[in-house]
């Protein structure tokens, strides 16, 4: 009699199996406020298939900073919300890109995220941006892009001789990487529309990071 009490406390326990688990619901960001972005992910695993819809509920932190996410294909700065399809036994990249465009500072961004259209959890990165140290303080403000924005075309001077200049996309992307050699100036053609980062370093030091917009 036990044998079949235990039994039938058993079955509903089954029949309601965790769809979904996420490896952790709080995820910690640090880096320099002189970086491009600074980002931290966790995972999704759907253990059934299922449907997940997910929104942006609160943000914390400078009004200068700016936010992307992947879940698990990367959106575009502004996109806070979404849905996808996930089949059983599968596992999704969950990831929150802070920008903070030169600005040190703390804060956090907390998700939602809505299983099956009852389930709910929350993830939440939360970040820590520190003031960029003096380093080559000098040539960091000597150094010049302009237009900015740019229609494609970007000029920039005051670079040393022997500085590499990296662009990357919103996503991390290397997009175009260059040598200046011969000159203090440097012009830059065809660069591809959006939102890009661009690098300069020189002798393995890395001597500016600056937001660029490409229309």
């Amino acid at each position: 009699m036990n044998r079949f009490l235990l039994l039938l406390t058993f079955v509903p326990t089954l029949a309601l199996a965790q769809s979904h688990s996420i490896d952790s619901h709080e995820v910690y960001i640090s880096g320099n406020s002189d970086a491009a972005s600074v980002a931290n992910n966790t995972y999704y695993q759907a253990i059934n298939q299922v449907q997940v819809d997910w929104s942006i509920i609160e943000v914390v932190g400078p009004a200068e900073w700016e936010h992307s996410f992947c879940f698990p294909n990367c959106h575009n700065i502004g996109v806070v919300s979404g849905n996808n399809t996930f089949p059983d036994s599968s596992e999704h990249y969950l990831n929150c890109h802070v920008y903070p465009n030169g600005v040190a500072g703390e804060g956090h961004v907390r998700m939602l995220l809505t299983t099956n259209a009852s389930a709910q959890d929350t993830v939440t990165w939360y970040a820590s941006i520190n003031a960029v140290s003096s380093v080559e303080d000098a040539l960091y403000l000597a150094i010049q892009a302009h237009p900015n924005p740019c229609a494609g075309r970007l000029v920039l001077s005051g670079l040393p001789l022997g500085a590499e200049v990296t662009f990357c996309d919103a996503s991390g992307q290397c997009v175009r990487r260059m040598a200046n050699t011969d000159a203090h100036e440097l012009t830059v053609k065809h660069l591809p529309p959006g939102l890009l980062f661009m690098m300069v370093t020189s002798q393995n030091e890395v001597l500016l990071r600056k937001r660029i917009v490409s229309l």
